[in-house]
Formats: C-alpha cells, structure tokens, sequence
C-alpha cells in the first residue's frame, strides 16, 4: 500500500530534535561557551537519534510487535554498546576532544584528561541512553495506538457504508429468483429434492441475515454456505457440470469474518460458463494451517467472449479492499489468469 510523505511529521521531529539540543547547548555554555560547546551537543543528538530511531523503527516493530522479547532485549544491549563505541570512536576527533577539554572545569584544564578504561566509557551515557529509549518505547506505543484506533474507527465507518451494499449483493435479487424458481420447478415436478432445497434456502439468508452480524463465525459455516450455493447452481444446469471441491483438510472451527470467501465462488461461476459442461470447469478447495486458511479457487475461461449478467457480488475490487481493513498485512491474496484459466489464491491469518 503506497504512503504519501509526511512532511508534517517530520518537521515535529525536526523541531523536537532543534530543541533538546538548544536545551543541551544552553546547559553545557555555562561550563564555557556555546561555540565551543557545539561540536559535542552535534555528536550527542546525532548517536541519541541513532538510538531512538533504530528502537522505534527497526526493534520495536520487528520484535516486539512479533513477541520476540528475548531478542529485543538482545538488540538493545546491543544497541546501547554500540552507541557507546560510538561515543568512544567519536572522542578521538580533535573537535570533539578540544570541545570536551573546554567544558571540563577551569581548575582541572591544566591537568592532562586520563584515559577511562571500557567500563568506564561504557557507564558514563547509560543515563542518557535509557532515557532516550524509555522516551522511544513510549512514542512508538503512543503512536500505535492512535494507529489501530484510527483504524478501528476506519473499520467501522466502512463497515456502516458497506452494509446493506453488501448483504444485498451476497444474495441478490437475481440469485434468489432463480433459487425460487428452481424450487418451484421440483415442487411442480414432485421431487424429492424440494424439502432439502427449501432448507438450505432458509438456511442461507438466516446466515446472511443473523449469522453474518458475528465478527467471527467458524469457517464451517462459510463452507455450509458456499456448499448451499454450489447445490442451487447445479439445479439450474442440465446434466453433471466439472465442480471439483476438496474442503476435508481444513479445521472447520477456525474462526473467520462471515461471507468472506463467496464472492470469489460467485465470481468464479459468473465467468467460467459453467452450464458449458463440456469444455468448463470449476475447482476449489479450503486448507488450514495452524490459524492460517488457505483457500483456492480455479476456474476456466472461456475462449469467446460473452454476456454476463449485470447484477453481480460486490466485486473483486471490493473485496481488496474489505480484507485490507479486516486482515491488514495478515493475508496474501494471489489473482492471475494463465493457459485458459482464472487462478484466485487467498491466505488468511486469523491470529
């Protein structure tokens, strides 16, 4: 997902950085003066820059927010000894050792500055350096948290838009027609198929209706549901269409948002031409993996060009766009056309 440049952000920081080393400057000129002073408060923000931005930019998102905590801590000890090699390296600079020779006191100038061992060097900015990373963590959770407050109520000001877009274009007024008078033709016919039929009819607009208001619904229901719709689109063609589905490797009581995959099997089933039982074909399957659903579906396409009906779902467009908000950097959603066939790939991390 493309992010535009946030100058407003950067210039805070910009400001907020500009001022803790006036702060620093201001504090340091009354051992000597600011000219002198300068080169060491430049060395000091630029490694307590380092130090906040590698935490809030590299370890906290890639450990911490990844419940890594062993090696966070790792990467901060390392972190901070890193930090203090660098306060070591820089202190062999002539600006810098003039500068720090001035800020010592005015008795002590005249005697030689002896060299601290390791220890020593590695001590002298632990204060400093934990508060940098204490003020960083807070940022970085401040910061998040307005992030996935933000996104919440993105959510759910999506979702209110979308509502009733979306449940009238799961069962569309199309769909349920047809399913209408595919059961009024085995009612006219007496069979034995009407009571079952009428069933799974009722049983798909309660799960529309009722079940699909839950934010999770277990993927068996999904499934129940895509079954119930395969079985209308049979009743509507004549002889055995190629419909192959493999769904006996999935953990039906994983948890996933309702209706999610069914645009992809109505889309399949618009475009494939099925009722050409010959040359077309349809296969899909469910898979999990831990929390992880993994659903493919493959169908094939038509050589010529035809008319399709205009009363869709809600397209794949939309569906993008739904999984980006409810799964965001959770899921991989594969769409490719090759050799003749139309290839939809979608995992799912429901952690």
């Amino acid at each position: 997902m493309k992010t535009s440049f946030n100058y407003k952000k950067v210039i805070i920081h910009l400001s907020l950085w500009l001022g803790y080393a006036m702060l620093l400057l201001y504090w340091l000129a009354l051992f000597s003066d600011a000219q002198t002073a300068l080169p060491h408060v430049i060395r000091v923000v630029i490694i307590h820059s380092l130090l906040f931005y590698i935490n809030t930019d590299v370890l906290l998102p890639h450990l911490i927010e990844k419940n890594k905590y062993i090696l966070y801590i790792l990467g901060i000890i390392a972190l901070i000894v890193g930090m203090q090699y660098l306060f070591k390296l820089s202190n062999e600079l002539p600006i810098i050792r003039e500068s720090l020779d001035q800020l010592r006191p005015r008795r002590m100038r005249f005697i030689p500055p002896k060299r601290p061992p390791f220890h020593r060097l590695l001590s002298a900015n632990l204060i400093s350096s934990f508060s940098i990373l204490f003020i960083s963590t807070t940022y970085w959770v401040i910061s998040q948290a307005r992030t996935r407050k933000q996104k919440e109520i993105a959510l759910k000001n999506e979702n209110l838009k979308t509502e009733m877009k979306f449940l009238k274009s799961q069962i569309n007024p199309h769909f349920l027609f047809n399913a209408l008078n595919n059961i009024y033709s085995l009612s006219f016919r007496s069979s034995k198929k009407t009571p079952d039929m009428i069933m799974k009819l009722s049983n798909m607009l309660r799960y529309v209706l009722y079940d699909s208001n839950e934010k999770k619904v277990p993927l068996q229901n999904e499934i129940t549901y895509i079954q119930h719709f395969i079985d209308f689109q049979r009743l509507k063609i004549e002889g055995e269409p190629n419909i192959r589905i493999d769904f006996e490797n999935a953990d039906n009581q994983v948890k996933v948002e309702p209706m999610l995959f069914i645009p992809f099997v109505e889309n399949s089933f618009k475009h494939s031409k099925i009722e050409d039982t010959e040359t077309s074909w349809i296969s899909m399957k469910f898979e999990t993996e831990g929390k992880k659903v993994i659903f493919t579906i493959m169908n094939s396409v038509p050589k010529s060009a035809f008319s399709k009906d205009k009363t869709g779902g809600i397209g794949l467009q939309n569906v993008k766009k739904r999984l980006e908000l409810l799964y965001p950097e959770k899921h991989d959603l594969k769409i490719e056309t090759r050799d003749n066939q139309f290839l939809v790939k979608l995992i799912v991390d429901t952690k």
